[in-house]
């Protein structure tokens, strides 16, 4: 019997929702991110070498992560860093020259980039995004760009990798750096090529919850041989003389045992995006039936990475009405890139804050549902009988989360 079977049996199924006191939908907290693990037999026998020999980083398994990365990716130069955010900033500490300056990026986004531009010796200037891509708008960048403008944070995100053509001619234009966040973008495809050698470098994430998991790591992709030579000496604790002035160095290497469970991540790539895009289309199934809820849709070639729903009227709750909801049933959700950067603790203090109209309307509007390895298709379908109780009787449940 069903989660709406039994529910819809009882007189009073509100009372059934879990943050009314019922039993949650989920035993077991459901994750929003990818969590791939291979089989572990398999990453003993790879590992078992670095391990046995004493040579735990900067040895075969990353040499050949890079390679077979730079290969995947199409492009010159793959350096593999310990974590994306190593990336972004040594990146951005690269091109600030050694001078402050401003770092142009999206206030609808990730919480840690503003972050990552002052540890480089930058200040964010938040810019406003499109509608569809949820990326930088390039005639927001046009209009921000100022002689203190050090480098272009764009992102491509999981459902489109936005304008980059008109990014990227903004940038040429005014001869500023652009690089790109492509951590939930990793092997989608913009006009047909693969994503990977687009501005200056991009960064992707080795994390567990992204789609290649290492554990934890990042690394840098980019057709530039002499970047990829400052990146390596950033990387390697500066132990040679500098490539380039104005670099400081740091240990940002990645271990071996991360690059031999990436290694056998990237060798299921193809098997990962198809679990991702089944699960994508249950959630557009559910969400067909379901007024007020819209899966946000995907470029063609996208990962499915993520499944976000736009929460609009006449769906009866509030986006963070929703979250509360959602999570007392056991899914470990949250509200997509809300508050915006700009009006959030993550922003700058004395930071003149200026109106982003997209930004501010994207940001109240968008729900993550649970995704990955570790959601079944009957998760799913757990889920939307939750979605549909709560659309049968939404102004009940309304009520009662409203009372004071």
């Amino acid at each position: 019997m069903t989660r709406a079977t039994a529910v819809g049996a009882r007189s009073n199924p509100v009372e059934h929702l879990a943050v009314f006191g019922g039993r949650p939908a989920f035993a077991e907290p459901r994750p929003i991110g990818q969590l791939f693990t291979p089989d572990v037999e398999r990453f003993l026998a790879l590992a078992r070498p670095a391990v046995e020999q004493g040579r735990l980083s900067n040895g075969a398994l990353v040499l050949r992560l890079e390679q077979q990365l730079a290969e995947f990716h199409g492009v010159r130069h793959c350096v593999a860093v310990a974590n994306a955010a190593f990336g972004l900033t040594m990146l951005l500490q690269r091109f600030g020259r050694g001078r402050p300056g401003e770092v142009i990026l999206p206030a609808f986004s990730y919480r840690g980039l503003p972050h990552f531009a002052r540890i480089a010796g930058q200040s964010p200037r938040f810019c406003d995004v499109e509608e569809r891509t949820h990326g930088l708008d390039p005639r927001a960048v046009e209009r921000a760009l100022g002689p203190q403008t050090s480098a272009i944070l764009a992102v491509c995100n999981y459902n489109s990798p936005g304008d980059i053509d008109g990014l990227c001619a903004v940038a040429r234009a005014a001869h500023v750096p652009i690089l790109f966040d492509s951590v939930y973008a990793v092997g989608a495809s913009y006009r047909g090529r693969r994503l990977g050698a687009f501005g200056a470098a991009e960064v992707y994430s080795l994390h567990a919850t992204k789609l290649l998991n290492g554990f934890e790591g990042g690394y840098v992709t980019t057709d530039d041989g002499n970047l990829a030579a400052v990146l390596r000496w950033q990387r390697d604790e500066s132990a040679d003389a500098p490539p380039a002035d104005a670099v400081l160095g740091t240990n940002a290497r990645l271990g071996e045992l991360h690059a031999a469970m990436a290694l056998l991540s990237l060798e299921s790539f193809d098997a990962i995006v198809s679990g991702n895009r089944r699960r994508f289309a249950a959630y557009a199934a559910m969400c067909a039936r379901l007024p007020g809820l819209r899966l946000v849709p995907v470029e063609a070639g996208s990962n499915c990475s993520m499944a976000v729903v736009d929460v609009s009227s006449p769906w009866p709750l509030t986006r963070d009405e929703m979250v509360t909801v959602l999570r007392a049933e056991g899914a470990a959700i949250a509200a997509y890139y809300s508050p915006p950067l700009h009006r959030s603790v993550h922003c700058p203090p004395g930071y003149d804050v200026q109106v982003l109209p997209v930004a501010e309307r994207l940001a109240a509007r968008f729900l993550q549902l649970p995704v990955g390895e570790l959601v079944s298709l009957d998760d799913i379908a757990r889920l939307g009988d939750v979605l549909d109780l709560v659309a049968r009787r939404g102004d009940a449940v309304a009520a009662r989360l409203r009372r004071p």
